[in-house]
Formats: structure tokens, sequence, C-alpha cells
């Protein structure tokens, strides 16, 4: 048995996820202690496990400049000052705070969210041992792989061509490592990922084992272990990149959820209870992530359920959108600042969702069909895409389905069999790795 120190960005989905890590590592008889540089120390707290709160870490490093300077004053003052600016810009990411706690928690095994290169680098430069971890599907490049922020299906269309693929990513390419330049050339040298480039060679960082250009962020890498919380089983069919370990979804089933009340007043569980004895079809629509520009597609979909007195939709709103900007709400509508989610996809007969990945993991988890409409953000496209190519659901366009299409898509996924088969046949494949001990097994590998 080891102390296994869990590094993540802190944000709330792998936040939730490395709870149940911790969960399932902690039952192996390992100690877990939680860090991230967010404040999140109350909400691991209420786990029960250990945390290590790091400096929140900018995203621009570059030193300030005077406010009254005018844009060619600014350039000049870089321009004149780049030496001391790159020099202050790599103390600011020097991660002090958190080679010292892994100094004195002196863990067998970090693994550390592959956002996180500051750590990375300082973890090879202090010679600990560490595995990359992905709360994501595979971001390298593969052959007949599409590019994970885009929604091309292998087979499908001109898009999913091997050819159309393979060009996609060399457009990727290209567009980043100007982008990459443009940056560095006009901050001279104080933009995030040159001076993260200064870090790794600080540390002695392999740059063989640095592959640019990708997402997330500036650097991907190659040849390192990683794990991936995530199913081999929802990926497109290709050969995954070598160290590269899937151990299934992490689930935190037994997370704490606030009650919630709807806009109207109404308790959750009463409006549960209310539906269920209905008879009516249970729908759960959760837009987080969505813009405030995506009151356009919820007045759409209150319209597409308005007649249909058999289904029940209940919104979460993510504490971002105000009710009274959607007019008029149908009946048969129930709006809230948030949703316990697990707690309704317990009941839930259908998820219509923005393609998160820790949603659709959700979704996979308690046996729910989807009808996704990506928020067209980060890996949403791929994640939906992925959806669609296995048969879990349909993969649909927000900004383009009017009301009628969406009604039309709801009803297929409510009553066509094989999206409810496809989705508990996952479900059994994303238990076997927590039946099977995946995430222990491959931990223990790595401790041994």
């Amino acid at each position: 048995m080891g102390h296994i120190f869990i590094v993540t960005t802190g944000l709330t989905g792998i936040l939730n996820a490395s709870f149940e890590m911790a969960r399932r590592l902690q039952l192996a008889g390992h100690k877990v202690t939680l860090g991230a540089p967010r404040p999140v120390g109350d909400r691991v707290a209420a786990e029960g496990l250990n945390f290590e709160e790091f400096p929140f870490i900018n995203v621009d490093p570059a030193p300030p400049l005077p406010n009254t300077a005018g844009k060619l004053r600014r350039m000049w003052l870089r321009f004149v000052n780049q030496k001391q600016r790159r020099a202050a810009a790599l103390e600011s990411y020097r991660p002090y705070a958190f080679k010292e706690a892994v100094g004195r928690l002196n863990p067998d095994l970090i693994l550390i969210d592959i956002e996180l290169h500051e750590y990375i680098f300082a973890a090879r430069g202090i010679d600990r041992e560490f595995v990359l971890l992905s709360q994501w599907y595979s971001t390298w490049r593969r052959p007949g792989l599409p590019y994970l922020l885009t929604d091309s299906i292998p087979g499908r269309g001109e898009d999913g061509t091997p050819a159309a693929i393979d060009a996609h990513w060399e457009t990727v390419k290209q567009q980043r490592t100007k982008m990459f330049r443009k940056m560095a050339a006009r901050s001279f040298g104080t933009d995030r990922r040159s001076v993260l480039r200064e870090l790794a060679k600080e540390n002695a960082f392999p740059y063989e084992y640095i592959q640019e250009n990708w997402w997330p962020g500036v650097f991907s890498y190659s040849g390192l272990p990683a794990i991936s919380m995530t199913p081999f089983e929802l990926e497109f069919p290709h050969d995954p990149r070598p160290a590269l370990h899937y151990v299934g979804p992490m689930v935190h089933e037994g997370r704490v959820e606030q009650a919630a009340v709807s806009h109207g007043g109404e308790d959750i569980e009463e409006l549960l209870a209310e539906t269920k004895a209905s008879g009516a079809k249970l729908i759960l629509c959760t837009v987080s992530t969505m813009k405030a520009g995506d009151t356009s597609f919820l007045r759409r979909l209150f319209d597409a359920v308005t007649e249909r007195p058999d289904w029940r939709l209940f919104v979460g709103l993510g504490g971002k959108l105000d009710p009274s900007t959607l007019g008029g709400i149908p009946f048969n509508v129930h709006t809230f600042s948030y949703v316990p989610q697990l707690r309704v996809l317990r009941e839930a007969d259908l998820s219509i969702n923005h393609a998160g990945i820790h949603t659709i993991h959700e979704c996979i988890h308690f046996g729910v069909p989807m009808l996704v409409y990506s928020g067209k953000e980060s890996d949403q496209p791929g994640c939906a895409a992925r959806v669609h190519h296995h048969g879990l659901g349909l993969m649909a366009d927000k900004d383009l389905d009017d009301a009628g299409t969406i009604r039309r898509n709801i009803e297929r996924v409510l009553t066509d069999e094989s999206f409810k088969d496809k989705v508990l046949a996952m479900q059994l494949a994303c238990r076997g790795y927590s039946d099977n001990g995946t995430l222990e097994k491959t931990v223990s590998t790595f401790l041994n």
C-alpha cells in the first residue's frame, strides 16, 4: 500500500471524479491526499479527505504594464525590459508550494492533471514518481482518430474519411504553431508557453516528451504514462497511445448534493414524486456551461415540450441564466438555478445535455439515454460525436434545430428502445472497470 497524492485543477468535474478515485484507492488500502490550485478545501473536507491548497495559476504570467501607457509605449517597455520581465514571469511560475508539499508529504506516487504543466515539470525536477491524469478521451494524434475538439465521426461523411481527419490535424498544428509564435513575439517571451518551456528546461524535463500544439493548454505529452478516467469502449476505434491506461469513469455516486427548489417555489422531491405518479416521462436538461445567448435554444426547447403534457422537463440553469429572460414557462417545465443531477438522473428517462464529459458518464452510470446539444466548447463536440456513434443518444445542433426538430428528437430517443439498450450495455462495460479494480491494479503497477 502507498500514499497517493492526486493533484488536479480543482474544477468541479474533475474534483468530483477525484473524490471517487480517492474512495476506491482508500478502500484498496492506500492513503490519499488531494491537492489543487483552488480554494476547494471545504468540499474536500466534507468527503473526509486531506487537502493541500496551492496558489492560483495565472494563465498570463507577463508582469503588468502601466495602464496609462499607449500601445507603442507598452510594446517599447516589453522590448527594453524583456530580460527582467522574463525572469519575473518565470519566478511567478515556479511551484514552490507544490514542491514543499511533496517534500513534506513524501507520497509514493503523484497523479497530476495533464493541464498542470508547472507541477509536471517540478515533479520531474525533484525526481518524484508521477503519472499524468486525464479526464478526457484521447487528446493524442493517432491514425483514424479525429481531433477531440471536432464532431467528426470516422467513416461518416467527408469529414470522417482518413484523409480529412489527417488534414484536420495538420490544420490545427499549423494554426496553433502560428498562434504560439505570434504570442511569443508580441510578449517578448513572457507568454505562458514560452515561460513553461523555460520552466521545463530548468527542471531538466526531457523535451522529447513534450508534444506541442495540441489541446488542452499549450503542451501535451508523449511517452509519459497516463491514466484516462474514461472507458475505452466509448472511444472511436483506434490503436491507443502507448502507456495510456483507461480506468473507466469515476462517478462519485455518494457525493453530497444540495436540495433544490424551483423558480416557481416547488420542492424538487415533491415534483419528482408528482412526475412519477402521473406516469409522465421525466426529461432533465442541464445547460451549466451554455452562454447567455443560448436562451434562444431554451425557448425553442420549451416550445418543443409545451404540446406534450405527458413530458416533464426539469432545467438546471447553472446559476448563470435568469429565468425571467426565458419568457413564459410552460406548466410542464420546471427551472432551477441548480439541479442535484445525480438525484434526478436516478429517475430520468432522458438527459438533454451540453456534452460535458462528466455528465455523459453520469448518464451512463444511471442508464439514461441522451439528446446531446453540444455547447461547442473544448471537448464537447468530440464527446457528443462519441455518444452518437455508439448509439447512446443523438447528437443535434442547438443553433440550427427549431422547436419541431427538437420535439422529434426527444420523441425518437424516448421511443426507440435501441438507445436505452446501448446505454445499458455501456453501463455494464463501465461497471466492469470498477468490478475488476482496474484503477487499483493500474496504480499498484506504478507503485511496484
